[in-house]
């Protein structure tokens, strides 16, 4: 099929496209160079004059050559056979095998409206000790995940994709946002090898990849989302890593096309454009979809615009602590830094949380007198704060687990704990059952059931 000419180039700089456009076009549209690289529109400059932004790298392109309409929209195709396989922006299969849609959904787009009834919140169990106690998910939540390189983002996010796969028989859906090829080859093989992978789709717009492509590929993956959504009624929980990377390519985006930028050097629009795909994650018809979003900190300075700008739209947050790593905690959950909107008495019930809330009293009277153990030693305590300090200890080790996604490391044998069996088996410590028990025999199990059948 011949291509059909639109216009020439008039100029490039940058990732940015003039160009001469024989007819008007709507903005979105994507266009295609003589070379086969791809362009989006994004402003127009009069009557016979738009700029565009590249979705590919420009290199070899020359003024003056021809530019052909591609698709009048921003569109992907999608069907059953996206599951178990990984993508790009634009929709086409980076495994190296055939795929043909079943239709083409346009990314930039929702199908359907927004439900504004009010549902009851479903806690939603992720068979994960320290978050189902005092971090709970409920179905439709977007919950952050916080923390700086190396505390465990990509080895969480890999566990909660591997537990709701069996577990709850819904699918996954997995962005990654400009984050390295090496992660992403690590991440396909991983959850191949756990099993899960054919319940899951993964869309890349990686590190090395121009910006406007970076900041497209999450559309990409919340459209297939919501088709899965529509399509088999289920639950889609929908992984970002990294939603800080999506502010940044917008940031890169809003320099080439010559935006003022405002604080910090972030885009005018950095709000709106973080709106844009946070407002896409919600739940529709009769399944739901449910976020878990990587945040990466910069500079660990938790005031920056763009993490300002996306805390504002998540319902909890997950902090992954360094300090706590360094202790061998895994995962290495801050419980108190970390929250959500979950943990109220009316959502998840009085025992659950009751239990939650003295747990949270604990560890932060064992953070104020971890000061005087470690200069004076634990004999200075009272009996009292003794016995408090047993316990938070206790508890800390308790909620360590052993995941599926590191059994090749530890070769040790990934647990799924209960919301039932968390509850009481933290109500047995909270009560003193086990104060004369070893702490370390606590660490990296899943319920107390395996120590007494040891």
């Amino acid at each position: 099929m011949s291509k059909k000419r639109i216009g020439k180039i008039i100029s490039l700089k940058g990732g940015v496209v003039e160009i001469e456009i024989e007819k008007n076009l709507p903005l979105h549209t994507l266009l295609e160079t003589e070379k086969g690289n791809f362009l989006e529109v994004v402003e127009k400059r009069g009557e016979k004059k738009m700029r565009a932004i590249a979705l590919s790298f420009l290199e070899g392109e020359e003024r003056d050559s021809p530019v052909y309409l591609k698709r009048e929209s921003f569109e992907i195709e999608v069907g059953e056979e996206i599951l178990g396989r990984v993508f790009d922006v634009f929709g086409n299969p980076l495994d190296g095998k055939e795929f043909k849609g079943e239709q083409k959904i346009d990314i930039l787009k929702r199908k359907e409206k927004i439900e504004s009834t009010f549902k009851k919140r479903e806690i939603l169990e992720t068979g994960i000790k320290v978050i189902d106690l005092l971090v709970p998910f409920s179905k439709g939540d977007k919950i952050g995940l916080f923390g700086g390189a190396g505390v465990g983002k990509t080895v969480l996010i890999t566990e909660l994709i591997h537990n709701f796969s069996l577990k709850k028989k819904g699918y996954a859906v997995f962005a990654g946002i400009g984050e390295r090829t090496r992660e992403g080859n690590e991440l396909y093989f991983t959850l191949k090898d756990l099993g899960v992978l054919k319940n899951t789709v993964l869309y890349f717009g990686e590190m090395q990849k121009p910006p406007g492509e970076r900041f497209r590929v999450g559309f990409s993956a919340i459209s297939a989302g919501e088709y899965l959504c529509r399509k088999f009624k289920k639950d889609i929980l929908f992984f970002v890593d990294n939603i800080y990377r999506y502010a940044m390519a917008g940031m890169e985006v809003g320099t080439i096309l010559g935006k003022v930028p405002s604080e910090l050097g972030y885009q005018p629009t950095l709000e709106k454009d973080i709106s844009l795909l946070e407002e896409r994650i919600k739940s529709m018809g009769e399944g739901s979809i449910t976020s878990v979003q990587a945040v990466y900190i910069p500079a660990d300075d938790i005031t920056d615009p763009a993490i300002v700008a996306i805390f504002s739209h998540l319902d909890g947050s997950l902090v992954l602590s360094r300090e706590i790593a360094e202790k061998g905690i895994y995962p290495a959950v801050d419980p108190l830094r970390s929250f959500s909107v979950n943990l109220d008495e009316e959502i998840v019930g009085k025992r659950h949380y009751e239990i939650a809330m003295k747990v949270k009293e604990i560890f932060q009277k064992y953070e104020e007198l971890s000061h005087i153990i470690a200069i004076l030693g634990v004999e200075e305590l009272s009996r009292e704060q003794r016995t408090l300090a047993k316990r938070a200890e206790r508890l800390q080790r308790y909620l360590t687990q052993p995941l599926f996604v590191a059994e090749v490391f530890n070769q040790t044998k990934g647990a799924y704990v209960s919301l039932e069996k968390t509850l009481d088996d933290c109500e047995r410590i909270l009560n003193g059952d086990l104060d004369g028990f070893p702490p370390e025999k606590l660490y990296l199990i899943g319920s107390l059931d395996e120590i007494w059948e040891k």
